[in-house]
């Protein structure tokens, strides 16, 4: 959380900033929606999760039991396509610099609230079938759809909301690689502006390794698992756990990553720290 929260403080400024590049402004509200998508997820979805481990029982209520749920599948694929969006403007920037020069900050915006729109598209059918139950005098949180439907939503989901995007995002920086290392840029580019461009796709390659290194167990046990097998065997259970721990666990890793290999988020932070020690 104090990663994700010095991550906007130091970002949103620079959104208003009018000597920042084009591609940052770009960029810029990406990086942003990435941010509070992450800090969504600390503040609501991880206190629920601590709460439904700690009881046997849930004790929370019907809106939560909904919302958790829910809330927590959109922040994963609003989080998957800004990282999308982000290698689409990367590959842009690079192979056709001047089309990004049609892209205004505010198509950007738009994209965002386009990528928020799709990815509660994907949540609907938890909306629908998660529910509170009574049983025995206890309450449960429990999902109703059927057990093979269930399954096949989540293979679904790996087979065409993760898998097509993530082999883009394979495609495009392979393209970038190729022409910054291999072929030393296009003829559009400069001697700074290749070097700016290097250190840029390097953040942003890591990024998005690190997303797919962390998430793809996850969908290889929602893939490799049998209907149903989930809940009664031992080693799935503990697979989907482990694995699940292992993908929540990669919002904490983009603060790191922008503070640790952006130059532009490092300026940015001496900057904030200054003002902070004036002020202090």
């Amino acid at each position: 959380m104090p990663g994700n929260v010095l991550l906007l403080l130091v970002l949103i400024p620079d959104l208003m900033r009018t000597g920042a590049s084009h591609l940052s402004r770009l960029t810029g509200p990406l990086q942003v929606n990435i941010a509070l998508l992450d800090l969504l997820f600390f503040l609501y979805n991880v206190p629920v999760m601590f709460g439904n481990v700690l009881f046997e029982t849930w004790r929370l209520g019907y809106v939560v039991c909904v919302t958790y749920n829910s809330l927590s599948l959109s922040i994963i694929f609003a989080d998957f396509y800004s990282l999308l969006a982000v290698s689409l403007l990367r590959y842009m920037a690079v192979i056709h610099p001047t089309r990004t020069l049609a892209v205004s900050q505010r198509l950007i915006v738009w994209a965002c609230v386009f990528i928020w729109a799709l990815s509660f598209l994907f949540s609907i059918p938890l909306w629908i079938h998660y529910t509170t139950v009574e049983m025995e005098g206890e309450t449960y949180c429990v999902n109703q759809m059927p057990k093979q439907q269930l399954s096949l939503y989540f293979r679904l989901l790996g087979g065409m909301a993760f898998l097509p995007p993530m082999l883009v995002m394979i495609l495009c920086y392979s393209s970038i690689i190729f022409t910054l290392w291999v072929r030393r840029g296009l003829a559009v580019h400069t001697a700074s502006s290749l070097q700016v461009n290097r250190r840029a796709t390097v953040v942003a390659l890591v990024t998005v390794v690190t997303f797919v290194v962390m998430w793809v167990p996850y969908w290889l046990v929602v893939f490799l698992m049998k209907d149903g097998e989930l809940l009664t065997t031992g080693p799935t259970y503990l697979a989907s756990n482990l694995t699940t721990l292992l993908a929540y666990a990669n919002r904490c890793v983009n603060p790191i990553i922008c503070f640790s290999l952006s130059s532009q988020c490092q300026a940015g932070l001496r900057k904030f720290l200054r003002r902070t020690g004036c002020c202090l």
